[in-house]
This record gives structure tokens, sequence and C-alpha cells, in this order.
């Protein structure tokens, strides 16, 4: 796991591809990555990322998703 770890933390900091109202979107060798910009719980957001990737034009409905936290980021984490 520390190797698929580390090319997410890698890939965020490369330019990211949008920017929500609590994401900030960035592409990953593993797939798109929704890193949260605040410290609520998890939870409260899981269904709003979908709907913030919207608004980017990001159509993510198919995708799977997973929460990480990978060195105090909170990340949500959509691929195929």
């Amino acid at each position: 796991m520390d190797s698929i770890n580390n090319f997410i933390i890698d890939s965020l900091e490369a330019d990211p591809i949008g920017e929500t109202f609590h994401f900030v979107w960035y592409i990953t060798d593993i797939g798109i990555a929704a890193l949260f910009k605040g410290d609520q719980i998890h939870e409260t957001y899981n269904l709003n990322v979908e709907k913030e990737a919207q608004d980017i034009n990001l159509d993510i409905s198919k995708e799977e998703k997973e929460y990480c936290e990978i060195e105090n980021k909170k990340l949500f984490i959509f691929y195929s």
C-alpha cells in the first residue's frame, strides 16, 4: 500500500484539474482524487463529493469510490 500512497501523494503536487467548494481535484496514476479542504468527518461529505464532481464536469457515477487518509490528507479516490 505504501507505493500506492506514494503515487497518490506525488500526484497531489501537480496542478489540480479543478476545485469545488469542499474539494480540490487531481488526476493520479490510479484514478481521480478529491482532496478534502476541511477537517470534518468524511461521512458528512460522502454523497456531496459526487455532486461537486458534476460542478467541474466530472462524471464519476460509474467509478468505484474509496475514502482514505494519507499523511494527514483526507481523500476520496475514484477508479475503475
